[in-house]
């Protein structure tokens, strides 16, 4: 028997909702535990991500115990509705009465198709594991048990984009060409001062991801937010700024050390660093400084060189256009965003 909770702050509710995780996860080794005060923060709308969302959280549970659970969001500056905090039992027929749900909530608010497991935004946490499982997640990287595709494609979702890490070992795979001076034009700097330079990141962000999917415009100061916790992380050498001849910046790039991986909050000795962030400047959607990535690039590769790091091209879009960090990679894993039409 399935029972539909629909909640906003009742605390019974709360409290199974943070408890499903651990009953889907448990003695996984490879799954980092939710922050319970942060997921809370979320379901009360409390959370700095939150402004921009209308939400409906969801409780399904079977014979009194949690089966699935999720946010259905609306997200009002991009137009589409997705599915959040998405965690579930291998059990199909309660992912089904959840995304019933959400789409009941969505076409509420005038959104044609929902997208799962997302956040509410590509600025949040989104997407789920394909190929990977045997790894222990790296920064940022999401989690879930494989079963979590195939119930979701169960309930009538299918795959709307695919994404791929690349895990490389530099000393072996560098391409001297990629470790060579930038092009002339082309002037690259570390980060300074992060609360400055993430000022300047915000407007590369909004331009040169503006053809990104499911991107949306966000302000300075909620962009600086949901940043937030990049500052406790950052290694300045690995973090950059490009400007052109003229003194303006076009283009940004940041390694972020993987202390995922690492006992504790040892930055200095994370042995891999993982490339999330990498823009250029873009004018009706081309790129208009060609070789300003390649200018990022390269002090970037230098400096993982030098310290004999390694590094993980993380999340790459299955149409990037900076997939030429190695001519060859260990492995990879691989990712998915899902898409549901409401009807």
């Amino acid at each position: 028997m399935y029972d539909l909770i629909q909640f906003t702050d009742e605390q019974q509710y709360i409290d199974m909702f943070l408890a499903l995780p651990q009953t889907v996860y448990h003695g996984d080794k490879k799954y980092s535990k939710e922050k319970p005060a942060e997921t809370t923060a979320w379901l009360l709308g409390q959370h700095p991500s939150t402004g921009f969302l209308k939400q409906k959280n969801l409780l399904v549970l079977r014979n009194g115990a949690p089966a699935a659970r999720g946010i259905a969001f609306v997200n009002t500056l991009g137009n589409f509705g997705t599915i959040g905090f998405f965690d579930c039992l291998e059990d199909a027929q309660a992912v089904k009465v959840l995304a019933d749900a959400a789409k009941v909530f969505c076409k509420a608010h005038g959104m044609d198709k929902i997208y799962a497991p997302m956040n509410g935004s590509i600025f949040a946490s989104y997407r789920l594991m394909t190929k990977g499982f045997e790894d222990k997640p790296f920064l940022s990287e999401p989690y879930n048990k494989p079963y979590y595709h195939d119930v979701l494609v169960a309930c009538g979702f299918r795959v709307a984009k695919t994404w791929e890490t690349q895990f490389v070992d530099i000393r072996k795979n560098a391409n001297k060409a990629q470790l060579a001076k930038s092009p002339r034009g082309i002037t690259v700097r570390n980060f300074e001062d992060f609360d400055e330079d993430l000022r300047i990141v915000h407007k590369l962000v909004m331009n040169s991801f503006a053809n990104f999917f499911l991107f949306h415009e966000l302000d300075e100061e909620t962009f600086a937010s949901m940043l937030a916790k990049v500052k406790m992380v950052y290694n300045k050498h690995t973090s950059k700024i490009a400007y052109n001849s003229a003194g303006e910046p076009v283009g940004f790039g940041l390694a972020l050390p993987d202390y995922q991986s690492i006992p504790g909050f040892l930055l200095k000795y994370a042995k891999r660093y993982v490339f999330l962030y990498l823009g250029t400047v873009q004018e009706n959607g081309e790129t208009v400084y060609l070789r300003a990535a390649h200018a990022i690039v390269a002090p970037i590769l230098q400096h993982l060189h030098k310290k004999r790091k390694g590094l993980i091209c993380g999340m790459m879009s299955e149409d990037a256009k900076t997939r030429y960090f190695a001519t060859e990679y260990d492995r990879i894993h691989e990712y998915a965003l899902l898409a549901l039409e409401v009807d």
